[in-house]
């Protein structure tokens, strides 16, 4: 592990003192609402948003999605994530990656989670139609819970996910990821996904989405392991 930040050091070291080249930024904004008044008032929000920019050998990610619903003004979710991560590219089809992610969601007994992650990226299929990609690492996680306490947790962290498009205007998409606790065999997350995308036109689409995350020893006083989210929302892509 210290070989892969030493790594990353003199990566960084020698882009800083090399040419500049052109930056290739792409943006993805995504938001569904749902509001309803009358005999039942409610409101559903939620908003997704991806930036990147690709210099040369290097990709620089920054990611953040909130949720949030309410029942006739009582709040019943509330989720917001943010994180940055940074890649570099060694081969066409293997690169090292740093990332760093916040995460603050009341209902699940935290206020703060904190995560560090390091490890490296490989595509086992890397075509124009469909992309497979596979991720093993570290993760370090301090995590801030409701009730004051906080817990420290080393794990692994293994990831894959696919693209398939179908043809220009529909593609889907699929991830796992899967965070064994290294002390604990009983502690461990699992997180996946699964969204089909049809495009409006060359900016504009719609996703629809199912995700789960499940947290075998959540933390104290939480009603239940498994959080499920499905939404439908506009996307712009450019």
């Amino acid at each position: 592990m210290k070989l892969i930040a030493l790594t990353f050091l003199v990566s960084l070291s020698v882009f800083s003192h090399s040419n500049v080249h052109a930056v290739e930024f792409t943006n993805e904004s995504e938001v569904g609402i749902a509001i309803a008044s009358g005999n039942t008032n409610s409101k559903n929000i939620n908003a997704k948003q991806s930036n990147s920019a690709q210099i040369d050998l290097y990709l620089a990610k920054f990611n953040a999605r909130y949720l949030n619903a309410e029942s006739n003004r009582v709040e019943s979710a509330r989720y917001l994530f943010g994180g940055l991560r940074l890649e570099r590219e060694l081969s066409s089809r293997f690169s090292l990656y740093l990332a760093q992610g916040f995460e603050n969601d009341k209902f699940a007994g935290y206020d703060l989670r904190h995560s560090s992650d390091l490890g490296g990226k490989y595509f086992i299929y890397k075509e124009e139609t469909y992309t497979w990609v596979t991720e093993l690492g570290y993760r370090y996680t301090n995590e801030k819970r409701i009730n004051g306490s906080h817990v420290f947790q080393n794990s692994i962290r293994t990831f894959t996910e696919a693209e398939k498009k179908f043809n220009a205007n529909v593609s889907a998409k699929y991830f796992a990821e899967y965070l064994p606790n290294l002390k604990e065999s009983k502690d461990y997350q699992f997180n996946t996904e699964l969204s089909v995308s049809a495009a409006l036109n060359s900016t504009f689409s719609i996703k629809t989405a199912y995700l789960l995350r499940f947290d075998n020893l959540p933390a104290p006083g939480t009603s239940t392991k498994t959080d499920r989210l499905f939404t439908t929302a506009l996307v712009a892509k450019f």
